[in-house]
């Protein structure tokens, strides 16, 4: 027993001998069903097993933030050319972005519209709806007229909120590293630290002014992928164990409610992760595992607008139905962007910017 709590779970990036990608599609597949509760509920959640959900659906956002944060800190400390690691930012965010908000605007928009073809293309606010959510300046932006038989109509595509935060997250990164101000293992702790405690900052006293909402959840989000961050820096230093993590939970646990609480869940959050990322699933399962496709985005972007457009057909569905229908569909979608939209996307960063030989060998896909 002793030797399973104190064992170190500490795997290696670039031997892709992981579950992240895995763990990714699970995360946006809790996501989804929180939207199958979401679409037809509205806000605010209420009742014990949607309260639940939705705690459960934000320790899965901040995962992609924790995961993000250790996978990208660990590319940004391998390489020494920023221009690689903005054209891999970019090429990962913005193509399946792209045709997503093309397809909510020239196909899903007229055809769920209760608006006449030509009043829904004569309203400004079509028009400006590929720019606010390209752009994320309103990445909760909707169409006029479409969704209109669910509580959260105004939103066509709800998740893309976070990509926001993650958008500024890779800023950040890619500012420091320019700056030099990224690279050793130290800076990416004291950045953490400075991270941590603007969060708790903010916390603490709130803040009040422009961009209120921004800076809060920023906030929130900063610090979780901060924390991946700082657990890939601080490998050298700190063993990734069973006891570890248990511990953290604790710290979760007393903590709740107080400023420090969301940071410690993240803390314990970022070590199970970690646990269950590096984790050997022995034969062909643990191989399936480790190699699945990564639909995780497209699972992500894609799952909202098909549970509005089901809704919107079968209006009387429960949120169990819902997301028995949404599940299969989003597989799908998330397989077919990636294939006819992220795969081509890559090969053309490749081919853009070709991956020197000696750094082939050593920094992990992402």
């Amino acid at each position: 027993m002793g030797r399973f709590l104190f064992r170190d779970g500490h795997g290696h990036l670039d031997d892709k001998a992981n579950n992240f990608t895995a763990m990714r599609i699970a995360f946006a597949l809790i996501v989804l069903y929180g939207h199958a509760l979401m679409i037809p509920l509205g806000l605010p959640f209420t009742g014990v097993w949607a309260t639940s959900v939705d705690f459960i659906v934000q320790c899965s956002l901040d995962g992609f933030f924790i995961l993000s944060g250790y996978m990208i800190t660990a590319s940004a400390m391998r390489s020494r050319q920023l221009g690689r690691y903005v054209s891999a930012r970019i090429f990962r965010i913005f193509p399946g972005l792209i045709a997503t908000v093309l397809l909510l605007w020239l196909v899903i928009g007229p055809l769920f519209t209760s608006l006449p073809a030509g009043e829904y293309w004569s309203q400004s606010q079509t028009w400006l709806f590929p720019i606010k959510l390209i752009s994320q300046i309103d990445p909760m932006a909707g169409l006029p007229g479409v969704f209109e038989a669910s509580p959260m109509g105004e939103n066509m595509n709800g998740p893309l909120w976070t990509i926001r935060y993650e958008l500024m997250a890779y800023v950040g990164v890619g500012v420091l590293m320019m700056v030099g101000l990224y690279r050793q293992n130290a800076q990416v702790l004291v950045w953490s630290a400075l991270t941590f405690a603007f969060g708790i900052a903010v916390e603490t006293f709130g803040y009040r002014g422009i961009g209120e909402e921004t800076i809060g959840t920023l906030a929130r989000f900063a610090p979780a992928f901060m924390v991946g961050a700082a657990f890939h820096a601080g490998r050298k230093y700190l063993r990734l164990t069973p006891a570890f993590a248990g511990l953290a939970g604790l710290a979760a646990l007393v903590t709740h409610g107080t400023p420090m609480g969301w940071l410690m869940l993240d803390v314990a959050l970022a070590s199970a992760y970690l646990l269950i990322g590096y984790a050997r699933i022995p034969g062909r399962t643990g191989d399936q595992v480790r190699n699945v496709e990564d639909i995780s985005y497209g699972i992500y972007i894609l799952h909202w607008p098909i549970g509005m457009m089901v809704f919107a057909l079968l209006p009387g569905l429960t949120t169990t139905a819902l997301a028995a229908i949404m599940l299969p569909l989003a597989l799908i979608a998330g397989w077919g962007l990636r294939v006819l939209v992220e795969k081509p996307a890559l090969a053309l960063k490749s081919r853009l910017s070709p991956r020197p030989l000696t750094a082939a060998k050593t920094a992990p896909a992402l």
